[in-house]
């Protein structure tokens, strides 16, 4: 199993919080929000040497918090694109193993983490909550167990929101790849989640795990990190 973490971004909603440390370096009761999610992977049995941390803006506070035993890979672009193009250069560390890409600026509780890591899993599976719809996160249309469309979707018109956490089974590594670099010439501003919306056009299904009624949160601004240190004690459920 490997995990890439999505942490380039410079997170200016977070401001001023964010001019000084990176914001997935933010804390929650002691610990960092990444740091969070790195110790529930940890204790599921993924490895260090199994983790990449896809960076960009402050990329020597990420190193200097995780140190050598992890994989760092820089993305100088950060502050001219969105993370479907970070993907697209990094796309050779795409190899032939299951596979998570998570944004490192969410929380949730240990349950959503070790939904992702069941072995049963042999499409590429998004992880979104169906139980309600919230405002300034990623939406997604669903069909049963299936994702219809996924993006910056009006609320009237969607399901629920994708949490930030992907699951790419080791036999859909290709065509994720390759579907991944035919995005090439989109738009700077989108979201790696793009290419999902391509794969369905194209006839690939993509599954969903609804993850309600675990805990989850994005950490996007300052009402939200005050949401997460007051619930931060739902992380252990």
């Amino acid at each position: 199993m490997k995990v890439i973490f999505l942490i380039a971004g410079k997170g200016s909603r977070l401001s001023p919080h964010t001019i000084k440390i990176h914001k997935s370096l933010i804390k929650i009761n002691n610990q960092s929000i990444i740091g969070h999610l790195i110790k529930q992977f940890h204790h599921l049995k993924v490895k260090r040497k199994d983790i990449t941390f896809i960076t960009g803006y402050k990329s020597y506070q990420i190193k200097k918090e995780f140190g050598d035993e992890y994989n760092y890979l820089y993305y100088g672009n950060y502050s001219k694109t969105n993370n479907l193009h970070t993907m697209i250069y990094a796309n050779k560390i795409l190899k032939n193993h299951d596979t998570i890409i998570c944004f490192s600026d969410i929380l949730c509780s240990k349950k959503i983490i070790e939904k992702t890591l069941k072995k049963n899993i042999n499409k590429i599976t998004a992880l979104v909550d169906l139980s309600k719809i919230r405002n300034g996160t990623m939406k997604v249309v669903t069909n049963k167990k299936k994702l219809i469309s996924i993006g910056k979707l009006p609320r009237k018109k969607s399901s629920g929101n994708f949490i930030g956490i992907l699951k790419i089974p080791r036999e859909k590594i290709g065509i994720f790849r390759k579907f991944l670099l035919k995005s090439k010439n989109k738009n700077k501003n989108f979201y790696y989640t793009e290419v999902l919306n391509d794969l369905i056009q194209h006839e690939e299904k993509i599954d969903i795990i609804n993850v309600a009624p675990n805990y989850w949160t994005e950490v996007d601004n300052i009402l939200d990190l005050k949401m997460a240190i007051k619930n931060s004690f739902k992380l252990n459920e």
